[in-house]
């Protein structure tokens, strides 16, 4: 590790005290193991404990006579011990110690990554709420597009960085293993209590199965996560060195007092800490194939994957961990130039809008090809010579379709922008847009444009809906009924208007989802019972979201009704009447095959994202949802 790009904390943790302390800490657990077996006396195993210490100039004394590293540190030791030192190492082949005190120094290195990504989430969650609407051009083939904001930019980076997140926390949990297993995995001398005890209070999981060592590929995936969470790094930073350019100039290092960009030019001002993450980043990804190279190992095990691993595990979380709080840093130091964002969106003089303009004469009734053609031929016109709108105003083709007041309304920014909310919140960065959902829901609400087929056979009678079928084999005729049941169906009323009021309450919340982008089953209102809807393929499970503690939940776990959760909780039942939907674990799901791994992800995903919407909307009418079912 160069110290130019080592942190102190990451400095401490690769240090070589901190590896023979956990090389100590796994010896003598293991000791702490055979004496519960009654393999160690209790007087040798209280001496080992009080006295067992090491001291580095004794193992390299030592090392440089045996040539092997842990023969030396366990020398070391044994003669700190005394005679109860000869029950070191017992049963043990030096991985054993090695790997399983590696894997607790790669857990807990990236803890450290995992605290410095998170602070970086933090900083660019900030800066994108505060550039939300702050407009910029974008652009593609670095050439000017359409516009976008510099809050889009680092949500973007933040979602990417969640992203990121979930691959570490995975590669944390994959090299989250221990083993002491004996020379080649066979357990001859030692027992596997003993191994279980030690990783038991480690927090280690054992391996399943292992030779002489941990095999590479656990290696191999937790420097790839580590290498991938660099070229996010990268890509941010190389970004922000093209906004830099000084003929665009719409971002900048912060650029401190005393400091100095050049020893020949005294104006410059580069971006060297992005530069320097640009340059770190393709270590990392050179590390990341000397992991892969080091799963091939001969046979139970060769040496070959030791040299490389003392360099690239310590090198590669410690350049992360830089890089990362240093990134950190620029982003908050970052200078931020609004006014050299608008004079590039006005750079092109119009041509940015062409796609809009192109869009509308074919509403106005042109062919596409056609509306191309008559748009490309101005835009290439206004590259070397003027102004695109006026080229465009002055066309007389054009002008057969669009009047100039029609094009100058084209031609604002604002338009591009519109659905930044919307985005903001499907990234968590912001609340659920409602006012702007709210007034696509009155100018086009969902299937208003959808045929209406003919009512056909009787399919299904429910508790509280008829089903339909129609001419249209895709689509159902729902029928909302006014009895109402209680308790499984026990308990049976009628309630006059219940169906028609059911029907418009479920089909204003279904079309709130569908405009927030959430599939539902809803195509539209038919009449005041009745509505249409999408065939479906039915999971047998029903889905609940709890706000709030209440019913069943409060009187299962005790918890005093109308308890605010600190979280939702997402709970699954067997849609079964005979069972009376009782509640099933993720696990009896997927033993049981109601559901794939990804099916439960999603819906949990799905329904999270429909108690963000419908808790904002109800909380906008100043009510609370407590709880919810979904099917």
């Amino acid at each position: 590790m160069l110290e130019r790009y080592t942190l102190p904390e990451m400095k401490a943790h690769w240090s070589p005290e901190n590896r023979y302390r956990k090389w100590l800490e796994v010896e003598i657990l293991a000791c702490e193991a055979w004496a519960a077996l009654g393999r160690i006396p209790e007087q040798a195993l209280r001496e080992i404990k009080e006295r067992a210490s090491f001291d580095l100039q004794r193992i390299a004394e030592i090392e440089a006579v045996v040539k092997h590293d842990v023969i030396a540190f366990v020398s070391c030791v044994a003669e700190s011990v005394g005679d109860a030192g000869r029950y070191l190492h017992m049963g043990l082949t030096s991985y054993d110690v090695v790997d399983t005190a590696l894997s607790l120094l790669m857990r807990e290195a990236m803890d450290l990554i995992l605290v410095a990504l998170d602070g970086l989430r933090e900083v660019l969650a900030e800066k994108a709420r505060e550039y939300r609407d702050t407009p910029m051009i974008g652009r593609t083939h670095g050439v000017h597009a359409e516009p976008i904001t510099l809050g889009m930019k680092f949500a973007l980076w933040y979602a990417e960085l969640a992203r990121d997140r979930e691959r570490l926390e995975k590669a944390r949990r994959v090299i989250n293993v221990g083993r002491l297993s004996g020379a080649v995995g066979t357990y001859a001398h030692i027992d596997p209590r003993v191994e279980q005890y030690v990783c038991r209070k480690l927090g280690l999981y054992p391996a399943q199965i292992s030779t002489q060592v941990l095999q590479r590929d656990r290696h191999a995936e937790y420097l790839s996560a580590l290498a991938i969470t660099a070229c996010s790094l990268e890509k941010f930073a190389t970004e922000i060195r093209h906004l830099q350019r000084t003929e665009v100039l719409e971002l900048e290092e912060g650029f401190a007092a005393g400091q100095k960009g050049s020893s020949a030019m005294p104006h410059k001002r580069n971006p060297i800490t992005c530069e320097r993450i640009t340059g770190l980043a393709r270590v990392l990804r050179g590390n990341a194939l000397a992991a892969m190279e080091n799963t091939a190992l001969w046979h139970e095990r060769d040496i070959s994957n030791s040299s490389v691993e003392r360099i690239i595990i310590p090198d590669s979380t410690t350049l992360l961990h830089y890089m990362l709080v240093r990134f950190t840093e620029v982003v908050k130091q970052l200078l931020i130039y609004p006014e050299h964002m608008r004079q590039n969106l006005d750079r092109t003089r119009g041509l940015i809008f062409s796609q809009r303009l192109l869009l509308a004469l074919v509403e106005k009734g042109l062919r596409r090809e056609e509306a191309y053609a008559l748009v490309q031929r101005q835009a290439m016109r206004a590259w070397p010579q003027g102004d695109f709108a006026q080229l465009v105003k002055a066309d007389p083709e054009i002008g057969k379709y669009l009047s100039g007041g029609e094009i100058d309304a084209l031609l604002d920014s604002g338009y591009y922008l519109r659905r930044v909310p919307y985005i903001f919140w499907r990234t968590g960065l912001g609340a659920p847009p409602l006012s702007e959902w709210e007034e696509k829901l009155r100018e086009d609400p969902p299937g208003k444009h959808v045929p209406v087929p003919e009512k056909g056979e009787l399919l299904y009678e429910g508790k509280a809906k008829r089903v339909y079928r129609t001419s249209d084999p895709d689509l159902y005729w729902l029928e909302y009924k006014d009895e109402a049941t209680a308790f499984d169906g026990l308990k049976r009323d009628v309630i006059p208007g219940k169906g028609s009021l059911n029907n418009r309450i479920s089909a204003h919340f279904f079309s709130l989802l569908e405009v927030a982008g959430l599939p539902t089953h809803f195509v539209r209102l038919l009449g005041p019972r009745e509505a249409l809807v999408r065939r479906v393929e039915i999971i047998p499970l029903e889905v609940i979201v709890r706000n709030i503690a209440a019913g069943s939940l409060a009187k299962k776990l005790g918890l005093p009704e109308g308890r605010v959760l600190s979280r939702p909780i997402v709970d699954f039942c067997l849609k079964n009447d005979e069972l009376h939907d009782p509640q099933v674990t993720e696990d009896q799901i997927l033993t049981l095959g109601f559901a794939a791994e990804k099916e439960v992800r999603e819906l949990r995903e799905l329904a999270l994202k429909v108690n963000e919407v419908l808790s904002a909307y109800l909380l906008s009418r100043d009510l609370i949802l407590v709880d919810f079912k979904l099917e």
